[in-house]
């Protein structure tokens, strides 16, 4: 079987620069007070990019968090050592997993097929995306809904600043948060761009693209913040820089020389 090509047909963000959409109407009262932000971002944004490509129903469900739901995770936390006056709470426990996220979007659409949640630091985008890449490619899957998703606490933003990431604390005191959904697809009908290679580790895309665009930490993490998904948020502006002229774009992640990723996306 010949390997096929695989198409970004919608994308949905939220970021600094794209505030969260109005929510009324999106949950009930008890579903907003139970979920977290993290979680109502992670179902909105899919919902929208779903709606975007016009598909009820994905084959998979592929995320990426470095964190996942940390702000749960420090509430039961800080019940459980009795920093905080709040009793217990299960919410707390079963919602501060990383791959709560995933799982709650798949039950939001009944979506049984394929579920996986990528925790890899600096990469977890990129690996999420490289997962539905293959299997896409290979023919095991027509469609995934691949998503980026992070967020962050000061308390953890002090911890990740002492430790010397110290772009997760931004001069304006703002912290960097991700929210990102992507359709791929085998169908190039209505796509946004080819998404041509994912790779990862050091030698990710040692050989040049020739004419390709380069964008770098450096062009996405002043305009977003630093986080552990913000890569994600950073290929959002490389499908829309695609629409100004170039005919391919390399998207470069080199997370403190930690972990290396590039993407390379090209016009359709």
């Amino acid at each position: 079987m010949m390997e096929r090509k695989i198409y970004i047909k919608a994308l949905s963000q939220i970021s600094l620069c794209q505030p969260d959409p109005d929510y009324a109407g999106m949950f009930s009262v008890m579903e907003a007070r139970r979920l977290s932000r993290l979680m109502k971002r992670a179902l909105a944004v899919s919902r929208q990019t779903l709606d975007q490509a016009g598909v009820a129903m994905p084959d998979a469900v592929i995320t990426g968090t470095g964190l996942g739901c940390i702000e749960n995770t420090e509430f039961f936390l800080q019940s459980l050592l009795g920093v905080s006056d709040t009793p217990l709470r299960p919410t707390h426990f079963m919602q501060s997993t990383h791959n709560t996220i995933g799982s709650l979007i798949a039950i939001r659409l009944k979506c049984h097929g394929y579920n996986a949640t990528y925790s890899q630091l600096g990469i977890s985008f990129e690996s999420a995306l490289l997962d539905a890449w293959v299997q896409i490619r290979s023919g095991a899957l027509d469609t995934a809904l691949v998503g980026a998703f992070e967020e962050m606490t000061p308390a953890f933003a002090a911890i990740l600043a002492k430790a010397g990431y110290t772009g997760f604390v931004q001069p304006d005191g703002r912290l960097s948060e991700t929210a990102v959904s992507m359709l791929l697809t085998a169908s190039p009908e209505g796509a946004l761009c080819e998404l041509a290679q994912v790779r990862l580790g050091k030698a990710a895309c040692a050989e040049p693209v020739p004419g390709a665009a380069v964008m770098t930490r450096a062009d996405y993490v002043p305009r977003y913040g630093d986080n552990f998904s913000v890569s994600a948020l950073g290929a959002c502006d490389a499908v829309a820089l695609l629409a100004e002229g170039p005919a391919s774009v390399l998207l470069k992640n080199d997370f403190y020389g930690k972990s290396f990723a590039d993407i390379l996306l090209k016009r359709i």
